[in-house]
C-alpha cells in the first residue's frame, strides 16, 4: 500500500532539510511512499503576528490523513509548537519522531554536537595552538546551541584554557547580527581572539564576511568556524572548517522508526546520531586535504555560476512580471486565468507540478477585517487558482476531500516530494502554495523571495479591490442626491454629454424635462421646510417611478429636476409628463397634507439632424417651463416661488 509521510520542518533551515530529504528520499525507494513537507519560515524574531501566520501552516494537513509524522523540532523555530504537533499525533495515534528535542513518550533522534565539536575544537588548540575563542551562540535557550557551547567550555577547560561568560555571544542564527559583533569587537580596543567558534555555518559566513571587509586577513590573523556543512560554507574562500550533522542519516533513521511503528514492531526510542568534524581551509588546513577537495568544488561551482545567474535572473523578471500582471487586475475572477497564462509563459522555476491554492473570501470581501473572516485556520473553504500537471495547465482542478493537492493520486512505484508553503496576511492565513520534487525555487533564499513577492502583490491587489469598492461607495454617495435618490447635477455634467452625442450617432431623438414645484416658497414659509423637504421628496419619487433603466432624473436645483430620457419620442414624453402629473395628482387626494404639490413641467424633443448642442435644448426647456409657472402664478394670482 502506497503510504504518506508528513515532515513539518523550516525554510530557514534548507540546507540541513535538503540532507534529511536525501536520507527520506532513499527510504521512500525501498518503501514506496510520498512526502509532503509543510515548511514554515518563521523566525526568531519580534514580529509575533507574522511567526503566527507562518506557524498556522502546521494547522493545513490533517494528522490523520498520514501515516506518519517526522517533526524537524530544533528547527521549525518554536520549541512549544514542536511539542504540541509531537503530542498531538501520539494522541491521535500515529506514528511520530521528534528531530532534535526530547520529549516524553515521543520517539526521538538526536544528532550528538560532542562528536564533531570536541573534534574541532580540540584540533584548533592542538593543531592551530589557539588559545582564547569567542563562542557565538545562536540564541541561549536553543538546546543545540547549549550544547556546542558546553563542548567548548569542557575542551578549553581540559587545555588549562581560560573561557568565560565574557567569551560567550549570541547571532540569532543570521548573518546581520554577527556583522554588528565583529563590528563592536573591532572597535572595542581589547585583544582579538584567536578563534571565533560560530553554533551555525550562516553565522560564521556571516561573521567571515565582515572580518574580511574590515581588514582582518583569514585565516592568517583569526580562525572562524561553524557547524552544518551548508554548500555556502564549501564554496567560500577560506572553506569553513565546520561539523556535519549527518543530517541524511538522521532522515533515513526517521523513516526507519517510523515504519518501525507503522509494523508495531519494537525499536529503540531514542536515536543519537554522531556528528562529524570537516576540516576547511578557515583554521588554516590545506584545502586539498581531508574530508572534502574544496578546489575541485569551487572549479565546478565557478564554471556553473553563470548558468545559475541566467537562472536567478530569469526568476527574478518572471517574479517582477508576475507581481505587475496581479496588481494591475481590478477584480478577483480575472486572477485565475491571468496567473494560469503568466505561467504557462514560463514555469521552469516551479517546476511541472505545483498548485496555487487560495481562499476566495479574502478577495471577494475585500472591506472585511481579517479577523471577521477567519477564525481556525484552514477551516474556511479554498480553491485551486493555479493547478499545473505534468506541465499543462487544469483550469479545471479541485481538491477532493482532505487532500491538500488539487488533483492528488497516489502513484504506485514513483515517489514524490511536496512542500507547502503559507500566503499569510500577518497572523491570517488565505492560501497556500505547493510546489513538487526538486525545482530551482528550493536553491537558496529563492523559496522565500518568491513567496514574499508573490505575497506582496496578492496583498496589493486586495488592497487595490477595497479601494476601488471604496471609490465606488463614495461616488455612488456623490453621484445620488440624499434626500431624493436621484442624481446631483454633477452627473448632468459628466455623464448626460455623451449621452446625447450618442443620441446623434445613433440618429435617435431624446427628451429634455424640466420639472420645478409651484408655491415652494410657501410651502416652506407656511408649514416649515420639514414640509418642503417632503414635497421635494413625493416630486422625486413621481419622477422615479416613471423612469426606464437608460434615462436619468437629476435634481437639478433645490425644487427644480431635470429628466434626460434617450430613445423618446414626441409621445412618449408626452405620456411621461401626463404620468408624473397625475400621480401628483393621485398623491394629493390620498393625503391629509394642508396643502396641494404641484409642478410645472415641459420638455423639448431633440432633432438628431438640427446641429445644436445639448445646452441649447436644455435652454429651451427650461424656457418653457418657466413660461408654464407664470402662467400658473397668474392664474392664482400668487407670486412665482
Amino acid at each position: 500500500m502506497k503510504h504518506k509521510i508528513a515532515v513539518y520542518a523550516n525554510g530557514w533551515n534548507m540546507e540541513s532539510l535538503r540532507q534529511a530529504m536525501t536520507g527520506i528520499r532513499k527510504y521512500a525507494a525501498l518503501e514506496d511512499f510520498d512526502v509532503f513537507v509543510f515548511l514554515s519560515f518563521a523566525s526568531y524574531s519580534d514580529y509575533d503576528s507574522l511567526n503566527r501566520g507562518q506557524l498556522n501552516l502546521y494547522k493545513l494537513p490533517d494528522m490523520r490523513d498520514f501515516d506518519g509524522i517526522i517533526v524537524l523540532s530544533t528547527m521549525i523555530n518554536s520549541p512549544q509548537t514542536a511539542v504540541e504537533l509531537c503530542l498531538k499525533a501520539k494522541e491521535l495515534q500515529i506514528p511520530v519522531v521528534s528531530v532534535g528535542m526530547e520529549i516524553d513518550g515521543i520517539p526521538s533522534i538526536r544528532v550528538s554536537n560532542r562528536e564533531g565539536m570536541h573534534d574541532l575544537v580540540t584540533h584548533l588548540v592542538e593543531q592551530h595552538n589557539v588559545k582564547k575563542v569567542l563562542f557565538m551562540g545562536g540564541t541561549d535557550d536553543h538546546v543545540d546551541s547549549n550544547e556546542r557551547l558546553e563542548v567548548t567550555r569542557e575542551v578549553m577547560g581540559s587545555h588549562g584554557l581560560q573561557f568565560g561568560d565574557e567569551d560567550i555571544c549570541y547571532g540569532f542564527w543570521g548573518n546581520a547580527e554577527p556583522a554588528q559583533i565583529v563590528r563592536r569587537m573591532l572597535s572595542s580596543g581589547k585583544p582579538l581572539p584567536d578563534a571565533i567558534i560560530c553554533a551555525n555555518d550562516v553565522m560564521a559566513l556571516g561573521t567571515a564576511s565582515e572580518l574580511l571587509r574590515q581588514g582582518i586577513k583569514l585565516p592568517d590573523d583569526m580562525i572562524v568556524t561553524g557547524y552544518d556543512h551548508a554548500s555556502n560554507g564549501i564554496t567560500f574562500y577560506p572553506s569553513l572548517s565546520t561539523v556535519t550533522p549527518n543530517f541524511s542519516e538522521v532522515g533515513y533513521q526517521c523513516c526507519e522508526m517510523i515504519f518501525h511503528q507503522i509494523r508495531g514492531e519494537a525499536f529503540e526510542q531514542q536515536v543519537m546520531i554522531p556528528s562529524t568534524f570537516v576540516r576547511g581551509e578557515s583554521c588554516r588546513c590545506r584545502g586539498d586535504q581531508g574530508e572534502v577537495n574544496y578546489e575541485k568544488i569551487r572549479k565546478q561551482f565557478c564554471q556553473t555560476s553563470y548558468q545559475n545567474h541566467l537562472q536567478f535572473s530569469l526568476l527574478e523578471m518572471r517574479e517582477r512580471l508576475l507581481g505587475l500582471r496581479i496588481t494591475e487586475l481590478t477584480d478577483y475572477p480575472s486572477l485565475k486565468p491571468v496567473l494560469n497564462r503568466h505561467y504557462q509563459g514560463s514555469h521552469e522555476c516551479e517546476g511541472e507540478t505545483f498548485s496555487l491554492v487560495m481562499c476566495p473570501d479574502f478577495f471577494e470581501n475585500p472591506l472585511a477585517k481579517e479577523e471577521e473572516l477567519f477564525g481556525e485556520p484552514f477551516t474556511d473553504p479554498f480553491e485551486p487558482i493555479v493547478c499545473f500537471e505534468n506541465g499543462v495547465a487544469n483550469m479545471n482542478a479541485h481538491i477532493h476531500g482532505k487532500e491538500l493537492i488539487p488533483n492528488y493520486k497516489k502513484e504506485a512505484g514513483i515517489q514524490h516530494t511536496y512542500y507547502f508553503c503559507v500566503l499569510h496576511s500577518y497572523q491570517y492565513d488565505y492560501g497556500y502554495f505547493v510546489i513538487t520534487d526538486d525545482v530551482f525555487l528550493l536553491e537558496g533564499d529563492s523559496l522565500y523571495n518568491y513567496l514574499e513577492k508573490l505575497q506582496q502583490a496578492l496583498i496589493q491587489l486586495r488592497g487595490n479591490l477595497r479601494l476601488d469598492m471604496l471609490n465606488q461607495d463614495l461616488k455612488r454617495i456623490y453621484d445620488k442626491d440624499p434626500m431624493t435618490g436621484l442624481y446631483t447635477r454633477f452627473v448632468y455634467e459628466n455623464k448626460v454629454g455623451p449621452i446625447y452625442d450618442d443620441c446623434i450617432q445613433k440618429n435617435q431623438p431624446m427628451t429634455v424635462m424640466f420639472v420645478d414645484i409651484n408655491y415652494m416658497k410657501r410651502i416652506n414659509d407656511q408649514f416649515g421646510h420639514l414640509q418642503g423637504d417632503i414635497a421635494i421628496r413625493i416630486v422625486a419619487n413621481a419622477i422615479r417611478d416613471y423612469l426606464r433603466p437608460d434615462w436619468i432624473g437629476v435634481r437639478f436645483g433645490g425644487d427644480e429636476f431635470l429628466i434626460i430620457a434617450p430613445d423618446t419620442d414626441e409621445a412618449s414624453a408626452s405620456a411621461l409628463k401626463e404620468q408624473i402629473l397625475s400621480e401628483l395628482e393621485e398623491n394629493n387626494r390620498s393625503s391629509s397634507r394642508p396643502y396641494k404639490i404641484t409642478a410645472s413641467c415641459a420638455y423639448v424633443v431633440t432633432d438628431p439632424s438640427a446641429g445644436k448642442v445639448l445646452e441649447d435644448y436644455v435652454r429651451e426647456a427650461d424656457q418653457l417651463m418657466y413660461k408654464i409657472k407664470q402662467e400658473v402664478h397668474a392664474k392664482d394670482g400668487q407670486p412665482r416661488g
